[in-house]
């Protein structure tokens, strides 16, 4: 059954059993970028960023997904983008949500927005919609009103998603730093305390707060960042923090350590956490080695 709600939310229900099964979150393992991939509790799939080249659609395909429900760009910087195109080409895409505007010089985007067209995606910008995928509803987080589309700070510019299934709720911020994060907790706190986070930026300093922990409050969190002595992510500050408010080392997942790391939630709350590396060591890079 399909409903409209407004010009902005579509709600897709089929029969889900109140505690039947689980929605599964894959943060696979892209070195330095971001791609997950989710399956609702029936085999429907969403699919949150592409990571840098088609690894991400080459996966998908390898797991039998032929057609996805829902793919949000979280923001055009190319460890996110850069293989978003391979992604809406090899499947059929039923709906996207990411920024659309034009930006002076970025040729992957003009590639995205070229499929995008070509293969008549439906597409949306970001504007608090909130959907419903086979039991598990997608909220996308409103946006400062005040923000320029194509913004000097691309990261502050990240799409934000909460999902929700039953009693279980996961929380998706892109790069957003703490300009971006402060307006929300200012204008929509109420959004962010979730169950499990999916730490912003790669884990870095500016993607984290004693403010945004103390909103959010995480049980659990998961880290994609890429073992990259450039960027040195994720920062030991940051996954300090992550630790101390989720309570223990064995509650912050990284796909640098830890490879793709897998998400179970039940509508009844319970949370199960897979690493397809199960060594224990820190995530942390401390300058020259992890």
């Amino acid at each position: 059954m399909i409903r409209w709600l407004g010009s902005a939310s579509l709600v897709l229900t089929l029969a889900v059993p109140a505690s039947a099964q689980s929605v599964r979150i894959s943060v696979i393992d892209r070195g330095q970028a971001d791609g997950i991939v989710i399956r609702t509790p029936y085999e429907q799939w969403v699919v949150i960023d592409g990571g840098t080249n088609a690894q991400q659609a080459e996966l998908m395909e390898r797991w039998g997904i032929t057609t996805v429900a829902l793919v949000v760009g979280s923001h055009r910087h190319f460890d996110h983008n850069g293989g978003m195109d391979d992604i809406l080409e090899r499947f059929t895409i039923q709906r996207f949500i990411g920024n659309l505007e034009d930006c002076p010089g970025n040729v992957q985007d003009d590639k995205v927005r070229g499929v995008l067209a070509a293969r008549a995606i439906p597409r949306e910008t970001p504007a608090n919609q909130t959907m419903t995928i086979d039991g598990v509803t997608f909220t996308i987080l409103p946006t400062d009103p005040v923000d320029d589309a194509c913004p000097s700070e691309e990261n502050d510019n990240s799409v934000v998603v909460r999902l929700d299934f039953g009693e279980f709720s996961m929380l998706f911020p892109g790069d957003a730093e703490t300009q971006e994060m402060e307006w929300l907790l200012d204008h929509h706190r109420e959004l962010l305390d979730v169950d499990v986070l999916k730490a912003s930026h790669h884990g870095a300093d500016n993607g984290v707060s004693d403010s945004l922990l103390a909103a959010v409050t995480p049980e659990r969190v998961v880290i994609s960042a890429g073992v990259n002595g450039t960027f040195r992510h994720p920062r030991p500050e940051a996954v300090a923090a992550y630790i101390a408010a989720t309570g223990g080392a064995s509650r912050v997942r990284c796909t640098n350590r830890h490879m793709t790391v897998t998400v179970f939630g039940s509508a009844d709350g319970r949370i199960r956490v897979t690493r397809q590396n199960p060594i224990d060591k820190s995530c942390v890079f401390d300058g020259t080695h992890y």
